[in-house]
């Protein structure tokens, strides 16, 4: 167990107490006579947490009547509607931003203290927890479980850390290296722990635990009517690389063997490169590629960038319309590379800080041997620049898109402006593109919102072409307690229409992502506009057997297309919807197994209104509030 534990959790119990009365009671003054706050306790309010600093030695406990303030609140909200949401806003949305702040105020009062020394702590991927080290499986089989790995190697752990020994602390390396770690995909949780140094107050100790995702994998998939099988090692060595070996076996109606190679290593030098190459030879998919890129993880990284080069010589996917699948495949040459420069604004050691950005982008695209040659095809070479300002913060929660590893979620907003040059056969085009978008936690514990806006076109001759305007809206519900379960709603709007698009480029009702669950008929529904609403429920249940959790979900899914000549909403709206199971262990590098069945009472002519799907799902990931390479955005 970490050492002071018992003391800290002494200490915290009889804190919360004072807290809840401090808040409580000045929440009530404030309504009644608009004082001031206190000399003993004060409140800073931002767009996302609520910190509380130097919580006081108040001894108030009890009201005359022998009841806690909290108690007659309580008992005083079940009056009426109004006092419900009263004690609703004013002690449990309030307490319970108070309580996920307590460790980074306890790193706060050590701010600005010398770094006399940094240990690594690794928490065994099956059976630990960085929160509590304490727990230790009995089972045989997680002990040789994790006994057949590699420990992630101090060295990796160190050179992802913004700060090193000698070092003054800041609360903002604490909060960014603990990011950085959950953000490396063979690491599960991360948690920095500041202890005070013996016989020097000025310098602290600082302990790093890490848990390891369990490396090794094998995943089993059809596509195509082909099996595939994967073996997988996430963590080589413990060097953080990644090995991906893919055998592709044949079935009766094709006899061909196929493979695809991917090696990948995260953190490059220390410097937050990426660097993958995947190699593929598969009947339906030849391809070679290699990318290097470091982006703006850190507010005070200066430059990023990145290079890919990518040849397909079979392929029926195009980075740039990653929704369309060309037949018969397309065989063609991608180099891609792209460089940024930020500008810092303000202190680095706050939790919001401010950057502006020049970002600069060069696109060659080749196409070969085009069968059916579309004009909407971007073929040519492209130049884009790009100017961006971002405000950005990131505060901890978890059971968003995890199944209860700590998740950072990012707010702030993202304004940027971009201009580009195609230059192709005898002719040019210009482009220009405004995206705006903004996250926002709703205090006190109210959810999270994120909106966004894009609009841009194509110029040529001063006339606009493959334009598009793309509007979305999200919102995340706080967690609800269901009896032994936890309830989380998501809510999502869409708008996507395309301006003077060519003929042929269409929009589609694409499953999961930009459409409807299960809906994937994109060759027989199609248009030119669409509005996409989305809903689904995830219940997160205490069950966890071997550490694998569940939650079941449903969702109703309802859509708008603009398939003809008709305004939008004069088009018969489609539906999915239905539910199912998701099962996950954090701990492990294998993806979500989901469950699902569908039901979409209106489908193409001869398709079948039910299906019942078993899919290896990706876990779904944040927008940030970072700009990369600029340039035009796929259409959706």
């Amino acid at each position: 167990m970490i050492a002071y534990t018992g003391h800290l959790n002494i200490f915290r119990r009889r804190s919360e107490k004072r807290i809840r009365l401090v808040v409580m009671l000045l929440l009530y003054f404030s309504f009644l006579c608009n004082g001031q706050t206190t000399d003993t306790t004060i409140i800073i309010r931002n767009d996302t947490v609520i910190s509380l600093i130097k919580p006081g030695n108040l001894e108030i406990e009890k009201v005359p009547e022998g009841k806690k303030l909290e108690e007659i609140l309580r008992d005083y909200s079940e009056k009426n509607f109004f006092s419900r949401k009263l004690h609703e806003w004013l002690v449990k949305s309030s307490l319970d931003s108070i309580n996920t702040t307590s460790q980074n105020e306890n790193n706060l009062q050590f701010s600005g203290k010398r770094i006399a020394h940094i240990d690594i702590r690794n928490i065994p991927p099956l059976g630990g927890s960085v929160n509590d080290t304490t727990i230790v499986s009995d089972s045989w089989q997680v002990k040789i479980g994790n006994k057949l790995r590699f420990e992630t190697v101090p060295q990796i752990v160190l050179k992802t850390l913004t700060f090193e020994a000698g070092q003054s602390l800041s609360e903002a390396d604490i909060a960014d290296s603990e990011r950085l770690l959950r953000s490396l995909s063979f690491i599960n949780d991360a948690k920095i722990v500041v202890w005070p140094y013996a016989g020097n107050n000025d310098s602290v100790n600082i302990s790093v635990y890490i848990q390891d995702r369990y490396p090794h994998a094998v995943s089993i998939g059809l596509k195509n009517q082909q099996p595939s099988v994967s073996l997988i090692n996430k963590n080589l060595f413990g060097r953080g690389i990644s090995l991906s070996h893919t055998i592709v076996t044949p079935t009766t109606d094709n006899r061909d063997w196929g493979f695809r190679e991917t090696f990948e290593t995260e953190n490059f030098l220390g410097e937050y490169i990426n660097f993958e190459l995947d190699y593929s030879h598969i009947k339906n998919l030849q391809v070679i590629s290699g990318n290097l890129e470091k982006n703006f993880v850190l507010p005070e990284i200066k430059y990023a960038g990145g290079i890919t080069v990518n040849r397909s010589y079979v392929n029926p996917r195009l980075n740039d319309y990653p929704s369309i699948e060309w037949e018969p495949p397309l065989d063609y040459r991608r180099q891609n590379y792209w460089l940024g420069r930020s500008f810092l604004f303000g202190e680095y050691n706050h939790p919001l800080r401010s950057n502006f950005y020049i970002t600069t982008r060069f696109l060659d695209l080749k196409l070969f041997d085009q069968a059916e040659n579309h004009e909407f095809l971007p073929d040519g070479k492209f130049y884009f620049g790009g100017l961006s300002f971002s405000k950005r913060g990131y505060y901890k929660n978890n059971l968003i898109y995890s199944f209860g590893r700590t998740e950072d979620v990012p707010y702030g907003f993202l304004t940027s402006f971009n201009y580009g040059y195609q230059q192709d056969d005898g002719s040019t085009r210009h482009y220009l593109n405004f995206h705006h978008s903004m996250g926002k936690a709703l205090i006190p514990s109210k959810g999270y919102v994120y909106l966004s806006a894009d609009i841009g076109s194509f110029f040529r001759a001063g006339s606009p072409e493959q334009g598009h305007l793309k509007l979305v809206g999200e919102y995340i519900t706080p967690l609800i307690k269901v009896r032994n379960s936890e309830l989380r709603n998501f809510f999502e709007i869409q708008y996507v229409n395309g301006l003077k698009r060519f003929p042929g480029e269409y929009l589609f009702l694409d499953e999961d992502v930009n459409g409807l669950h299960r809906f994937d008929y994109s060759e027989s529904i199609k248009g030119t506009e669409k509005i996409v609403l989305k809903t689904e429920q995830v219940f997160f249940t205490n069950i966890e057997p071997l550490g694998f959790k569940f939650a079941a979900f449903t969702f109703f899914d309802t859509a708008f297309l603009k398939e003809s000549s008709k305004s939008l909403f004069n088009n018969t709206p489609y539906f999915s919807f239905g539910g199912g199971l998701r099962i996950r262990n954090d701990n492990l590098v294998f993806n979500t197994l989901q469950i699902r069945l569908a039901i979409m009472p209106r489908v193409p002519s001869g398709e079948f209104p039910l299906s019942l799907r078993i899919t290896g799902e990706t876990t779904r990931d944040f927008k940030d509030f970072v700009p990369h390479q600029p340039g035009s955005p796929v259409f959706y």
